[in-house]
């Protein structure tokens, strides 16, 4: 988030401008300087001296979050999130990891912090309560009546944290030694023009690594910020169009549920809208043409990982001539294809997906990173890459496609083509016209025995029974030795980073499944 001195600049040119709106409540930059400022010194006295300073939060996304983040980092203080929709044994762990010394947290929240064992300010970690009042605890609002003084960084070496999505397992703790954002903001103004008019629209939790880090790139330029409670597509129209946002981030289920609804039928024409960025394998044919036709050229796909960052970003009219899932590397990133031994694979090959980047982490905190040191043959000679859980085919032109997961149950290597077919059918349905979204997944149940569940969520009513058949179709042509069950659903639940909620899912769906419904023998 941005530091006090980067804050200061801004209020010295626009002190009534408008930096953070949260529903009703509008911070100027001069009163986010103020609030900053104040919260700075305020948490500056309370810091425990025992153990390196970090600091997480588990709460939802609110302007007392983004002035404590600013107040962190004017302070030296790495802050994480933590998914405050995760399981206490993925909190636990997560915890373990960090071991911060300042535990941010809402009242919603403290409930899954006490499932996970942690004490409310125990183990000498500072608890800061950002709404209500404990007695003995720090409050933003006691924290905010702080008499405003300069107050010099913790001193300790630069680092920050952030954590993986877990989609394969539980999250893993990303450490970084040194900051790449300047370097990449100054890309990302060059190549699209972003500046201190742009209202960009916060939809992605700020608990996930993309979301302070495109607020930072709006705020940095002295825009506004708009913070999105989650909500309808109804929700994302109206504050589009009220408060004239520019740009935003919006993982796949966002996009859709926007412009699924009539209120975003007139956005192209209505809004400002000119930088639409998402990213994720449910980004699939009818979401991109339903996108272009709502809101204009206007809809960017990156592929990104918390380890990478940025490593490929695809602009609208490419979106129409590439797949879906392709695009060349981002300046300052080269992508390589290996294979199972970590040698590289020529152009039209599938394998593992390395990445070679100043954005790469230097380490994991609880496991090994994989990191190779090969020549792509560009002229530059060897460099570091990362191996990442991405499997995808480069072709001549230097695009990727990625053709799905490698860990967990996908493999690279051909002792598993079983799993790599799973994986890719979720792709290939993903592309077809009458299938708006779905999921693959694979069971192993006494009743069912090894088998995919299928659900599916069709473009219409009206091609429901169309989409049914060219779902079973594809099954049985990328898996035939497993039977599919493919049921319509009328939605995918997902997290809100994007995230499809298997076990939800599978609750939903198996007692129609046992039911005999889906599968035709």
């Amino acid at each position: 988030m941005l530091r006090l001195a980067d804050i200061r600049r801004n209020a010295a040119r626009r002190p009534d401008g408008t930096a953070i709106v949260d529903g009703p409540t509008r911070l100027t930059w001069r009163e986010f300087e103020d609030r900053t400022g104040r919260v700075a010194a305020g948490l500056h006295a309370l810091l425990p001296p025992e153990r390196p300073a970090r600091a997480a939060f588990v709460a939802g996304n609110s302007w007392q979050l983004v002035v404590l983040m600013a107040a962190c980092a004017s302070l030296g203080v790495p802050c994480v999130g933590l998914d405050h929709t995760a399981s206490p044994e993925a909190t636990a762990h997560a915890l373990a990891q960090l071991r911060p010394t300042v535990l941010i947290s809402t009242a919603a929240c403290r409930p899954l912090l006490e499932r996970a064992g942690v004490p409310d300010g125990g183990d000498g970690v500072l608890a800061v309560h950002l709404d209500g009042s404990t007695e003995g605890a720090p409050t933003y609002a006691s924290l905010a009546a702080a008499e405003p003084r300069e107050v010099e960084p913790v001193g300790q070496p630069f680092a920050t944290y952030c954590f993986t999505s877990g989609t394969s397992g539980r999250p893993k703790m990303v450490i970084r030694t040194f900051s790449f954002e300047e370097r990449r903001l100054a890309t990302l103004v060059r190549q699209f023009g972003f500046g201190p008019d742009d209202v960009h629209l916060v939809t992605v939790p700020l608990y996930h690594s993309s979301g302070p880090g495109w607020a930072r790139v709006f705020l940095a330029r002295g825009g506004r910020i708009v913070l999105c409670p989650e909500g309808d597509g109804a929700d994302l129209a109206r504050l589009i169009r009220a408060e004239g946002v520019s740009t935003t981030l919006m993982v796949p289920p966002v996009l859709a549920s926007l412009v699924s609804h009539p209120d975003s039928r007139e956005l192209a024409a209505t809004s400002r809208l000119r930088f639409v960025l998402s990213g994720g394998r449910q980004l699939n044919r009818w979401l991109i043409a339903t996108a272009w036709e709502r809101l204009g050229p206007v809809l960017h796909l990156y592929y990104g990982t918390t380890e990478t960052g940025v490593n490929t970003l695809i602009t609208p009219d490419e979106l129409h001539t590439a797949p879906g899932r392709a695009g060349r590397a981002w300046e300052g990133s080269t992508l390589a294809v290996v294979d199972a031994q970590g040698h590289l694979l020529p152009p039209g090959v599938r394998g593992r997906v390395a990445i070679a980047s100043y954005q790469l982490m230097d380490d994991y905190a609880a496991e090994l990173p994989v990191f190779l040191d090969l020549d792509p043959g560009d002229g530059e000679g060897p460099r570091r890459f990362l191996l990442t859980g991405d499997s995808g085919v480069l072709d001549e032109q230097g695009h990727l496609e990625l053709t799905g997961r490698t860990d967990g149950v996908s493999k690279v290597d051909e002792t598993a083509p079983l799993d790599v077919n799973v994986f890719g059918l979720e792709y290939d349905l993903m592309d077809l016209p009458c299938v708006r979204d779905t999921a693959v997944l694979r069971v192993d149940l006494p009743t069912l025995g090894d088998a995919l569940v299928v659900p599916i969520v069709p473009v219409s009513p009206e091609r429901e029974a169309g989409a049914l058949r060219a779902v079973r179709a594809a099954c049985a042509g990328r898996v035939p030795c497993l039977p599919a069950h493919v049921l319509p659903v009328a939605s995918i639940p997902y997290s809100p980073t994007g995230k499809v909620r298997a076990g939800e899912l599978l609750d939903a769906v198996l007692p129609r499944v046992l039911a005999g419904e889906g599968y035709d023998a």
